[in-house]
């Protein structure tokens, strides 16, 4: 055992890489459905191991954490800024609602049960799950003018309130989106049915529309050779039920462009892409399927677009399809890792992904149009992630005294604004500053959890005392903020914004960034419609809450 305790202490990165496996691993088990999940986990493992007195360095915490917060600055950065210009107002308010009652709550609970700051910090962020807090609220703490020992106690209470709030703050918010809604007689699949036939025209069950290049499922490819006369493309397309393109027209042994008002002739050879549906009448109407491998060997393409076009960006999906999208079959649309619902009302917003399936050609030309094509890349711009890490430091420096207090945003603070800069640079001039999926992954996960385990390694040794002292009174506290701020938020979007019940959850999970809680909503509704209000919110909740976590520290540090 002395052996195992030397080694941590002289080699940190065996701990730390220990903590971060065994962390991954608990954080997949589920018990009645719910888990941990990596962070939660991560720290914990991190605090056991801790109390083996090991000191970690503080570059590597410090690198982690500018990492995951660029990282996350990067993925909301487009959202955030396409919602203070147009759209998404009523869901800033939520996101703001939420935030602002989440600050007093936790500042309000600091003062009565005599937290701390950098407790009441870790309360915050673990009861609302906002793993960023600990960052921020970490380096506003190193940046205060008190003794060594009350700076370094101040900074292991941030990691062991958030240890103790987390796990309520993920169950408890779960608990409350499943049973809220039947307590306040509130039928989310009803509703959800409401919203899908209003979003859609007054239409039935939306799988069952196959009309627009919007409702995708799988592409057919047939060929016919025509017996119909005096009709062009355009008028064949539509002879057919459900979304049908004229991908070759072959005359002879002439090949013709497919052009919307070219006018066809009787045998006249065709081939045509659609949905099986579409060609069950085919023969009857068009005349006799034939088996011609050159004309149904159509080079086809999947891509996902990223929308810029300022034409196309706030267009409904009903829209797109009649106007621009005639030859390609949409597939699904992602908006912040969440794919929201094909449906002809769906507004398409900038920086959304669209993913879009027809021949090369057809799908090239349309995505061209749209914005940037995602193309599959393994390469990462690290200039533009070192660069705003560096530059967002050194706007964490600088400080604004108001009050007598110097207000700074904290290196976390800073590193974000350069985040949500670079991510919104990256959507107006594509060509730079690509991030892959793949790699947005490891910076936000693997610099998250590299930070977490660093700050519970070094939390550690005083965990069991503040559990033994505080711990109590900290999970009680935790309770409360959890449920406040979902409480007001709830009543004010009910009320006063008169929101839809279906989007105004999913906007509530949005502004607590509780994805879990998303998850919940969605299967109660039993539908993907909530994910609507998730987005702008979500983005809004992340920078708010990570800014909260250096406010908190100074505001109760000026109380005290």
């Amino acid at each position: 055992m002395e052996l195992v305790v030397d080694i941590c202490r002289n080699y940190p990165q065996v701990p730390i890489f220990l903590a971060i496996a065994l962390g991954y691993y608990l954080g997949k088990l589920k018990f009645f459905g719910m888990g941990l999940g990596s962070t939660a986990s991560v720290l914990l493992v991190a605090l056991a191991l801790g109390q083996m007195n090991i000191k970690v360095p503080e570059l590597l915490q410090s690198i982690g954490f500018a990492l995951f917060i660029f990282a996350i600055g990067y993925r909301v950065g487009p959202q955030f800024f396409g919602a203070l210009r147009k759209e998404g107002l009523h869901y800033i308010w939520v996101a703001l609602v939420v935030a602002v009652t989440g600050l007093a709550t936790a500042i309000f609970l600091g003062r009565i049960f005599g937290f701390d700051p950098g407790t009441t910090a870790g309360l915050l962020g673990g009861a609302m799950t906002q793993s960023t807090v600990i960052g921020t609220a970490d380096g506003a703490i190193k940046g205060l003018l008190i003794p060594a020992s009350v700076k370094a106690a101040w900074r292991d209470n941030v990691a062991v309130a958030y240890a103790i709030t987390y796990i309520f703050g993920v169950v408890g918010l779960i608990l409350f989106y499943k049973f809220i809604p039947h307590l306040l007689k509130i039928d989310l699949r009803a509703e959800a049915r409401e919203l899908e036939k209003k979003m859609s025209d007054g239409g039935a069950e939306l799988e069952s529309k196959p009309e627009l290049f919007s409702w995708y499922k799988s592409i057919n490819l047939r060929a016919y050779r025509l017996k119909v006369s005096g009709k062009n493309v355009s008028a064949l397309e539509k002879m057919l039920p459900g979304k049908v393109v004229v991908e070759k027209v072959k005359r002879g042994d002439q090949l013709l462009d497919s052009s919307p008002d070219l006018m066809l002739e009787p045998g006249d050879e065709v081939a045509l892409a659609g949905e099986c549906q579409a060609f069950l009448e085919a023969e009857k109407a068009l005349g006799e399927e034939i088996d011609d491998r050159g004309m149904i060997d159509i080079m086809g393409e999947i891509l996902s677009v990223c929308v810029l076009n300022k034409e196309v960006v706030g267009k409904t999906l009903g829209e797109i399809s009649e106007t621009y999208g005639q030859k390609c079959f949409l597939r699904k649309l992602v908006r912040q890792d969440d794919e929201i619902p094909l449906a002809k009302g769906t507004v398409v917003n900038k920086c959304d992904l669209l993913q879009i399936a027809g021949s090369s050609r057809d799908v090239d030309e349309f995505a061209n149009y749209l914005g940037y094509p995602e193309r599959q890349t393994a390469a990462t711009d690290l200039i533009m992630v070192a660069l705003g890490c560096m530059v967002g430091t050194l706007i964490g420096l600088i400080a604004i005294p108001i009050a007598g207090i110097p207000v700074t945003l904290g290196v976390g603070g800073g590193v974000l604004v350069a985040g949500l800069a670079c991510g919104w640079l990256r959507s107006v001039h594509p060509t730079f500053g690509q991030i892959p999926a793949g790699a947005q992954w490891i910076f936000t996960d693997l610099g998250l959890n590299l930070f977490i385990a660093c700050v519970g390694l070094t939390a550690g040794p005083k965990a069991v005392q503040a559990l033994q002292t505080t711990g109590g009174a900290v999970f009680l506290a935790g309770i409360i903020l959890t449920l406040m701020p979902a409480v007001v938020g709830l009543l004010f979007g009910r009320w006063v914004l008169k929101l839809d019940p279906v989007l105004l959850f999913g906007a509530l999970t949005g502004a607590e960034t509780a994805t879990p809680s998303l998850n919940v909503v969605k299967e109660e509704a039993e539908s993907s419609f909530p994910a609507l209000g998730y987005a702008v919110p979500f983005a809004f909740g992340n920078v708010i809450l990570t800014v909260w976590g250096t406010v908190i520290i100074h505001v109760m540090r000026a109380w005290r």
